[in-house]
């Protein structure tokens, strides 16, 4: 068996919207096919050659059967190729990236469209006993937020929990955590008013109160100071450090890549952009999920046979800044090579789409530097999070 070089030659995202903000009349579905058109648009790749459709997403429930199918479909990939639909929790776009790397690199596939997309805006409440009927007592509205990704399973209590234990493990304090994400929104802000993000970005149309048009630019970002971020409350523990303003946010967003056998690529004379690495997955205990970078960063480095040292610019999801910081005290990484433009914290975590933005931002942050290898990981909800090294071909 020839294993094959796998590169990418197309990639789009939607701008990331706020929960019940700019895009919440839009299902994940369709921020999937914006993205998903745009990107196989950019790589120039006729549809014919797009052997399967990789989606990952956390939210599926209230979609339909299989949103990877209705995406092909839509976008009349050939009825031929496959549809797979997968859930890692937050790393559920960089799953589907590994399973095109893979399933192209053994020659099971010449080329495929992934994408990650979440409307978590859209996410329907449950009932999940009324098909047995309520004889006696009340029922209760479950929201599907909460008991799919943003409840920690083993122990009961939200996700922000895992990170207030990462502060305690680490002795890392309030103003560390408000500081992180104040230099978070910061440099989310500078980079929309410099336009870095306006190659990433696929407009999306909607229709609002002054009749249709167009989001095309991330409407997270906020002006803050570090009054008040100091000035919010830590509402999920008593005496706790997690606020609403050193957390990721719940948001709406879709990215697309076109991945490809680069010998394909050369021989229909499609440019590619960056080829992968190495991938890797590593589990960690549910109670510190958010210190799984440490972990898979150095795993991909290995697999890839590098050092991290030799890992020129990082995107590292900010599930949570304690997170964050929690995993910088162990990987030592300069501020200066991580997250240039911001992450969860200022742009949004649209939990699938999210690891298949890190890459698509990673990869122009590269160009822009002149720099040739990228890392791209991110923590997930029970522990097994992920991490992508990638070379930038130009």
């Amino acid at each position: 068996m020839r294993i094959r070089e796998v590169v990418a030659v197309g990639m789009a995202r939607t701008a990331i919207g706020n929960f019940m903000g700019s895009l919440k009349d839009v299902s994940a579905v369709d921020l999937g096919k914006i993205a998903g058109e745009e990107a196989l648009k950019r790589s120039g790749i006729e549809r014919e050659k797009i052997g399967e459709v990789i989606v990952g997403m956390v939210y599926k429930t209230g979609c339909g059967g299989n949103p990877a199918r209705q995406i092909g479909i839509a976008l009349g990939i050939p009825e031929a190729a496959g549809a797979l639909t997968v859930e890692q929790q937050c790393a559920s776009g960089m799953r589907a990236i590994e399973i095109a790397f893979q399933q192209i690199m053994l020659g099971k596939s010449d080329a495929s469209l992934v994408i990650g997309m979440e409307s978590m805006t859209n996410v329907p409440f449950l009932v999940m006993n009324a098909r047995k009927g309520y004889r006696l007592g009340d029922g209760k509205f479950e929201d599907g937020l909460y008991h799919d990704a943003l409840t920690d399973v083993f122990s009961g209590v939200h996700m922000a929990n895992t990170a207030e234990n990462l502060a305690e493990e680490y002795g890392i304090s309030r103003r560390e955590q408000d500081e992180l994400a104040l230099l978070s929104q910061q440099r989310a802000l500078q980079a929309i008013a410099e336009g870095k993000f306006k190659e990433e970005i696929v407009p999306v149309p909607v229709r609002n109160r002054k009749g249709a048009g167009v989001f095309d630019v991330d409407e997270h970002p906020r002006e803050t100071t570090i009054e008040q971020l100091e000035g919010l409350k830590a509402v999920f523990r008593k005496n706790g450090t997690v606020t609403a303003g050193n957390a990721s946010g719940l948001n709406d967003g879709a990215s697309a890549i076109v991945l490809m056998a680069r010998d394909l690529a050369e021989e229909l004379r499609l440019k590619p952009l960056f080829r992968i690495l190495s991938t890797a997955t590593v589990g960690v205990p549910p109670r510190i999920m958010g210190i799984g970078p440490v972990y898979e960063i150095p795993k991909a480095a290995e697999y890839a046979g590098l050092q991290i040292e030799d890992i020129d610019y990082f995107e590292i999801n900010e599930a949570f800044a304690a997170q964050f910081l929690a995993c910088n005290r162990e990987l030592r990484l300069d501020m200066e090579d991580v997250n240039r433009n911001g992450s969860g914290i200022s742009l949004g975590h649209p939990v699938g789409s999210t690891g298949v933005r890190l890459l698509i931002s990673g990869y122009y942050e590269l160009k822009r530097r002149g720099q040739e290898i990228g890392c791209g990981s991110l923590c997930a909800g029970g522990g097994p999070g992920m991490a992508i090294i990638y070379q930038c071909l130009n």
